[in-house]
């Protein structure tokens, strides 16, 4: 019998078939060992029980405008628009293969996109089920094909911090709901809800005076009643992918020397609310 393939999967995302590269969700049921004492080495399958049920992993895709449309509402919003809210909603994520297909319900828990030049966007989802169902192998219909996913390029002039374009060639950007599983008496989670928010930005530029600017900032810390902003925009084609931050503050780092090759200013900056702005508009389409 032939072996069956990764490249034969297929996945779908609140009902919408995507391109994946790779996911790792599985259900995990531990087994509680028997730790009592009896005399003996031996442990007692009599005593041996079922443990919790655990639905969880990360799915990596490289996305298209059309994909993010279908899947950046499941991490940022209880509805069907981007604007971060305090509540969240849950997902189905159907993963279908020959031999079988899963589906699992639950919530992203957090979501990372990175990018470096000369390669497509990438965004890892990691995901906390409730549930999963089997059923019969079979195959989803074809993802969208009509849009490419963006690329590092596309961020065009680069990202604009206070007013002013600077260019970077890293770019990290993580969304995290913090979301625990709460188990009741059952061994299935009853709820998954968000426990906070935190969103950090990672980008590493040129090492001139011009970005030494930043550094400056950085060490300075929060300034409240000028709060640093941001943008970066990724443009694709008639659709782009914006973020806008309210305030930006970095934990400040210094320069280092590694050796021959261009020296690189690391900007760590975690994301806040300023007023009445949340810490991240998202805008996509």
């Amino acid at each position: 019998m032939s072996e069956t393939m990764g490249y034969l999967s297929g996945m779908s995302i609140g009902g919408t078939v995507v391109e994946f590269v790779s996911h790792d969700i599985k259900e995990t049921r531990e087994i509680i060992q028997d730790d009592g004492l009896r005399g003996t080495r031996t442990r007692a399958l009599e005593r041996v029980a079922q443990g919790n049920i655990k639905v969880a992993g990360s799915i990596t895709m490289q996305p298209s405008p059309v994909e993010l449309t279908a899947v950046l509402k499941y991490l940022l919003s209880s509805g069907s628009g981007l604007a971060l809210t305090d509540a969240m909603q849950d997902v189905v994520v159907v993963v279908a293969t020959p031999v079988i297909t899963n589906t699992y319900t639950g919530r992203f828990t957090s979501g990372e996109f990175t990018g470096e030049p000369g390669k497509k966007v990438t965004l890892k989802l990691n995901f906390v089920g409730k549930t999963l169902s089997t059923g019969a192998g079979g195959a989803l219909a074809a993802p969208d094909l009509t849009q490419r996913p963006y690329m590092f390029y596309d961020m065009g002039s680069g990202i604009t911090i206070g007013g002013t374009a600077y260019s970077i060639d890293k770019f990290h950007l993580m969304f995290d709901n913090k979301i625990e599983p709460t188990y009741m008496q059952g061994q299935a989670a009853t709820d998954l809800e968000p426990t906070d928010r935190v969103i950090t930005l990672g980008i590493q530029t040129k090492y001139t005076s011009t970005e030494a600017g930043l550094l400056v900032t950085a060490q300075t810390g929060p300034v409240i009643a000028s709060p640093q902003a941001a943008s970066v925009a990724f443009t694709n084609g008639s659709d782009s992918l914006t973020f806008t931050f309210g305030a930006l503050v970095a934990t400040s780092e210094t320069v280092v020397v590694p050796g021959r090759q261009h020296l690189r200013l690391p900007l760590n900056y975690q994301c806040y609310g300023v007023g009445t702005t949340k810490e991240v508009v998202t805008t996509n389409g």
